[in-house]
């Protein structure tokens, strides 16, 4: 039974509600709100007055739209979003899922094993391009560093789609800096131990991170945040 067939009112208060939603995201609000009216309602054939009742239940038709535009983006939202190339593809292609854990984990493993051997090597193992000695730290700041782009993924692939689009499109620019700045003791110890090239490497890698910034993605970063769909 369409809101049409059930009732003028409620098929007007769901206009109302859903006119600045995606086509997708105002069925699924038509289909909830309608659910809650019918079982507000008495049971069997719901009259006019029954269903005016509800709907005054609900709220004001504008105090329940701005609630919902916390919880879903609106066409508005999408179109400011497809201003930028990169998040319209992931919007019409969708965000690649991860494989499981485990290839993962050997994928990491295998990382960190063959980029500390080009560095500092293993013990027993010369490096194969760098003149460093082994260290602990080089493998750790490695794996630090892989265990969290992976973990920062899989976190955007638990959120609805549009959100993980927006989120999927901040993660390699705004990550840069961090993974910049744990890479410095491994590539670049002597830049550690100098305060002023310190400062100019990472303010280097900030300043990048600003010129690239994904403006459309930063604006509704909350939203995406909170797993907007």
């Amino acid at each position: 039974m369409t809101p049409a067939d059930l009732n003028a009112d409620l098929a007007a208060y769901l206009d109302e509600v859903t006119a600045p939603f995606p086509e997708d995201s105002a069925a699924r609000i038509r289909a909830d709100l309608t659910g809650h009216v019918l079982e507000a309602v008495a049971p069997g054939e719901p009259d006019a007055a029954a269903i005016r009742e509800a709907l005054a239940a609900l709220g004001p038709a504008a105090e329940v739209r701005a609630a919902l535009e916390g919880q879903f983006f609106t066409r508005a939202d999408v179109a400011w979003l497809e201003r930028d190339g990169q998040v319209r593809r992931l919007l019409t292609d969708g965000v690649k899922a991860s494989g499981p854990l485990w290839r993962a984990t050997l994928g990491i493993l295998g990382g960190v094993g063959l980029l500390t051997w080009l560095i500092c090597g293993w013990p027993g193992i010369p490096a194969l391009i760098g003149s460093r000695s082994f260290t602990w730290a080089v493998p750790a700041l490695l794996a630090l560093e892989l265990v969290l782009l992976e973990s920062v993924r899989r976190l955007i692939l638990r959120q609805p789609a549009r959100s993980a689009a927006v989120l999927h499109r901040m993660y390699g620019t705004l990550l840069a800096p961090l993974g910049f700045a744990l890479s410095l003791p491994v590539f670049a110890p002597d830049v550690v131990t100098e305060p002023l090239l310190l400062a100019a490497a990472l303010g280097a890698a900030l300043l990048w991170a600003y010129l690239t910034r994904p403006r459309e993605a930063l604006t509704l970063a909350g939203k995406a945040w909170r797993g907007a769909r």
